[in-house]
């Protein structure tokens, strides 16, 4: 068909393009847009964080995250917030690598991705201080290098300062070096004068934070006085002899004085005179010979080096003693019974030993009859148990003793009243066998060597 007359030839092309262009701009109106993506970012380990994410499409969409390629699924620390992807506290283990937001229009399958984002977690975690070399404590030796390293560790990486005895170390000192990149502190060499406790503390951009355990260095000086033998507190008899060991070493060879606990000196020269026998030997030794009361009391070893303080030893001298026992009462069993006496030990120093004997032998730990502690036990109590048996306490200052008479009765031995006993010294008699009225008592004791007659017992 032919054009009007008159018309431009552009206008007649006008429903052509119009009607190429409108597949063209429809399709444009379905696309995804991103209005705002996820961007690389600075957190805090521990500290709150966001990734921003916001989509328009024509229609509803899903928005979902993937870390690494992986789904991230929603926790109470790391969870969706609307489509932004939220952190109520960064970790730099679980939130290390990049991060995505995904949208998606279920209807039609479109899915359009965002570009990667991350972290710059900084972080900064508390350590000890340990010994890197040499590999024990038991190597250290004076003019030996010392290595001391700091485990506080973060990013970015923190700086140092070494502490010795709370007080800081500089740099520029000559006696040691500090390597920040290895967190080493060297001390070489080593000497008495490094000795202390050492500790570190780092900041970076995260904050500051010191060690958690510290390390105690300790270098001997040889010319300071130290303990080779330390007296030991004794305990001696009246008149026996008390003998303490004391040495220390040192280079050169450091001093040793003795002195009494009023601080009186002790010298082979010059001795006090409750003193008087006092000997010094070359070693470092102290005897004292015919000890009395007054020799008792606290000795003092005194070490004193070329270099640092003196070192004071000290040392008690008790003198033995024991107190009486307390008497026992007579004991009344029951043939066939089981039964106890208890020895309370007197009071003593040093505390006495315990023994129970029946007619001169000592008795033993099993048995019928035998000692259990400080006890006397009769497993099961028969007439010839009858008798006296003696409790013994002993310790350096004598020995004490106490007697008690065991009386074992035996119901049957009275029948009727009638006949006469006749048993060892110590044997109960109880004449069961006669009316109460009769009885005069429940229970009688031979004598040795003295048979009694029922009858005349119960009438006594």
């Amino acid at each position: 068909m032919a054009a009007a007359p008159g018309t431009p030839s552009s206008l007649r092309r006008l429903p052509v393009l119009s009607v190429l262009l409108l597949p063209l701009l429809g399709g444009a109106q379905a696309a995804i847009v991103f209005i705002k993506e996820p961007s690389s970012q600075d957190a805090l380990q521990g500290r709150r964080a966001l990734l921003r994410c916001e989509v328009e499409a024509p229609g509803p969409v899903h928005v979902h995250w993937l870390l690494n390629g992986a789904p991230v699924q929603d926790t109470e620390r790391r969870f969706t917030q609307g489509s932004s992807l939220s952190f109520a506290a960064v970790d730099r283990l679980q939130d290390s690598g990049a991060f995505q937001c995904v949208a998606r229009d279920d209807s039609t399958g479109e899915e359009a991705r965002s570009a990667n984002a991350s972290f710059n977690i900084k972080w900064i975690e508390t350590g000890p201080v340990v010994l890197k070399y040499p590999a024990s404590e038991a190597e250290i030796q004076p003019q030996t290098q010392v290595t001391l390293r700091c485990h506080i560790d973060g990013h970015p990486r923190p700086t140092y300062q070494w502490f010795r005895d709370g007080s800081p170390l500089s740099d520029g000192q000559s006696n040691h070096t500090v390597s920040s990149k290895e967190r080493n502190l060297t001390l070489r060499p080593a000497s008495p004068e490094h000795s202390g406790l050492y500790s570190c503390c780092a900041q970076n951009a995260f904050g500051q934070t010191c060690s958690s355990h510290n390390f105690t260095l300790s270098i001997a000086d040889e010319s300071f006085a130290r303990v080779v033998l330390a007296p030991q507190d004794l305990v001696v008899a009246r008149n026996e002899e008390a003998m303490f060991h004391c040495q220390f070493s040192a280079q050169p060879p450091p001093s040793l004085q003795w002195v009494f606990e009023d601080d009186t000196p002790i010298t082979n020269r010059s001795r006090p005179p409750h003193l008087r026998r006092a000997t010094v030997f070359a070693n470092g030794s102290l005897l004292l010979t015919q000890v009395r009361p007054r020799n008792a009391g606290i000795y003092r070893c005194i070490g004193q080096g070329q270099r640092g303080p003196p070192v004071v030893l000290e040392a008690t001298l008790h003198l033995a003693e024991i107190e009486d026992m307390l008497p026992f009462e007579p004991r009344v069993f029951t043939a066939g019974s089981e039964e106890r006496v208890a020895c309370l030990p007197p009071q003593g120093l040093p505390e006495p030993s315990v023994w129970w004997e029946h007619a001169g032998a000592r008795l033993p730990t099993h048995g019928r009859v035998f000692q259990e502690g400080h006890e006397l036990v009769f497993a099961g109590t028969a007439e010839s148990d009858a008798g006296v048996y003696t409790c013994h306490a002993a310790n350096l200052a004598g020995q004490r003793r106490q007697d008690v008479n065991i009386t074992v009765a035996s119901e049957h031995l009275c029948p009727e009243g009638q006949g006469e006993v006749d048993g060892s010294p110590g044997l109960g008699v109880m004449c069961r066998g006669f009316p109460a009225h009769l009885r005069s008592s429940q229970l009688w004791v031979l004598h040795a060597w003295d048979p009694v007659s029922c009858w005349k017992v119960m009438l006594r």
